[in-house]
């Protein structure tokens, strides 16, 4: 019975791997979210934070991204190239016509559910695969959205269950900030 010892080595080197990619990808994750948690806390000028987390997203996270940050900018803090603007502006128009405050588009099997697949089709028009729209509201603080997309062939593929997670907990930091410059500084200037 070779054929079967074979076989049973190659299931093993096949379950080994995906463990080890399935390690190293968490700990990618956790060292990003750490990269952005300290962006946050150390950028000097409160006027350069949103700037900075969203530089710090393109393109290792994301093939481009906008984030509403309504206490530092009265506009949108965008880091993408001019290929993705179609797709950014998109989704912007999708979120107001559908009246939603999440939008979820991917073709990745564990969000295929959340996702509809007239958005998808469109999103394709717009030479992207996948994206994200995210409401940045904390303790009633209102601070606009994070929209996140990745385009073809970008490194971590379209967004998957574990890159929404991780994407709503930078949506959730700057969320966080928004809300303390909001409350702290109020009225002055920055």
């Amino acid at each position: 019975m070779p054929e079967n010892d074979q076989k049973t080595s190659t299931e093993n080197w096949n379950t080994a791997l995906r463990y080890i990619a399935g390690r190293k990808a968490a700990e990618e994750s956790l060292g990003f979210l750490a990269h952005i948690s300290a962006t946050v806390q150390q950028t000097p000028q409160l006027k350069e934070v949103v700037p900075a987390v969203a530089k710090a997203c393109v393109p290792f996270f994301a093939s481009a991204i906008s984030l509403g940050a309504l206490a530092t900018h009265s506009q949108l803090v965008v880091q993408s190239p001019t290929g993705y603007s179609t797709a950014l502006e998109g989704v912007r128009c999708l979120l107001s016509v559908n009246g939603t405050e999440k939008i979820v588009i991917s073709a990745h099997e564990g969000l295929v559910k959340q996702t509809d697949p007239g958005h998808l089709t469109r999103l394709h028009q717009w030479q992207a695969e996948s994206a994200v729209a995210l409401p940045m509201t904390y303790r009633g603080v209102y601070g606009g959205h994070l929209i996140a997309l990745r385009g073809e062939g970008h490194r971590r593929g379209p967004i998957s269950p574990s890159d929404l997670a991780l994407i709503s907990e930078v949506a959730d930091r700057v969320a966080a900030f928004n809300a303390f410059v909001t409350q702290t500084v109020g009225s002055e200037s920055l």
